[in-house]
C-alpha cells in the first residue's frame, strides 16, 4: 500500500526513508532509522519487527543482505512482506514477496533502494530511483524520488499519509534547540491529508528555515520585495516576523536565511 526510499548520503553522513501511502499515519510504520547504523523500510503487510531487529543486526555489523534474509528466512508470512535497507557504509538490498499486492517491485542502486506496492506501474519506481540519482541535499532528493513516483501514479489506491525522517551522527551545537543533538536532520509526518505531499513539502521548507544551516543573502538585494510581503503577512518590520516565527537564528538585520526568505515572499 507503499512506495517509499531509503537512501545513505556519504558526503552528509545522513540516512533516510521518505514514504508516502494511502494509509493513515504511515510515517509511524514504515520508517526505522539509527544514526551510523542504517535505515530500513518496512511495508506491504508490514512486519513491524522488521525495523526493531533490523536495526540490532545492523547494529551488530551484519550489511544490508544478510539482515533482509536472516529476517525474511523465518518469518512464514514473508512472502507479504517488502522491506528495504541501507546500511551504515551505504550498501542497499531490498526483498519484494511473492504475493504482495501488484504492482510490486524494487529498484537498488548506489547507496538507495526505492520499493512499493499496489503501485500504478513499475514507471513509479523507475521515476523515483532516477532522482535518487541525482544532486542535492538527502532531503531534497527524498522529496523529488516521491513527487517522482506520485507524478507516474503512485499508490494506485490514491492518497493520504507521508513522511520524511533523516539522521546523522549527533554532533555538539552551540544552539539552544537544535535537532542533530540528538540525531534528527529531519524528523517530518502528515498522517492525514488529501494532498500529503504537498504539506509535506510546505513543512520541509519550515524545518529548514528553522533548524538546517544554509547560505544567507543580504536583505537590502530584497528591500522591495520584502516590504510587500511584510504588508501581505500585516507587519510593519522584517524583525518582528522573524521572531514571531522562530527564525532568529537566520536573520542579523543585514542577513537573511535563503529559506526563510522564500517563506516570507511566499506569503499571497
Amino acid at each position: 500500500m507503499t512506495f517509499s526510499i531509503v537512501i545513505y548520503d556519504p558526503d552528509e553522513k545522513a540516512w533516510g526513508v521518505g514514504v508516502a501511502s494511502k494509509f493513515l499515519a504511515v510515517g509511524a510504520f514504515v520508517p526505522w532509522l539509527k544514526p551510523n547504523v542504517g535505515a530500513i523500510a518496512t511495508q506491504a503487510l508490514a512486519n513491524l519487527t522488521y525495523g526493531i531487529n533490523g536495526l540490532s543486526l545492523l547494529e551488530k555489523g551484519y550489511s544490508a543482505s544478510d539482515s533482509i534474509r536472516i529476517l525474511t528466512e523465518s518469518d512464514p508470512l514473508r512472502e507479504k512482506r517488502q522491506i528495504g535497507i541501507v546500511d551504515s557504509k551505504g550498501n542497499a538490498s531490498a526483498f519484494t514477496g511473492r504475493e504482495c499486492y501488484s504492482y510490486a517491485g524494487h529498484i537498488v542502486g548506489n547507496n538507495f533502494t526505492v520499493q512499493g506496492n499496489i503501485l500504478a506501474g513499475e514507471e513509479v519506481l523507475e521515476a523515483m530511483a532516477k532522482e535518487a540519482e541525482g544532486k542535492g541535499k538527502i532531503y531534497e532528493k527524498i522529496l523529488r524520488a516521491l513527487k517522482a513516483g506520485e507524478s507516474k501514479g503512485g499508490d494506485r489506491r490514491g492518497k493520504q499519509s507521508a513522511a520524511i525522517i533523516v539522521v546523522r551522527a549527533v554532533e555538539r551545537s552551540e544552539r539552544e534547540i537544535d535537532p542533530l543533538v540528538v540525531g534528527k536532520y529531519v524528523d517530518l509526518r502528515v498522517d492525514d491529508s488529501p494532498d500529503p505531499l504537498r504539506d509535506l513539502e510546505r513543512l520541509l521548507d519550515l524545518w529548514v528555515a528553522t533548524f538546517v544551516e544554509e547560505e544567507m543573502v543580504n536583505v537590502k538585494d530584497y528591500e522591495d520585495q520584502i516590504r510587500d510581503a511584510l504588508k501581505r503577512w500585516g507587519y510593519s518590520d522584517l524583525r518582528t516576523w522573524v521572531e514571531i516565527n522562530n527564525f532568529e537564528g537566520k536573520y542579523t538585520g543585514d542577513k537573511i536565511g535563503k529559506s526563510v526568505l522564500k517563506i516570507l515572499l511566499s506569503k499571497g
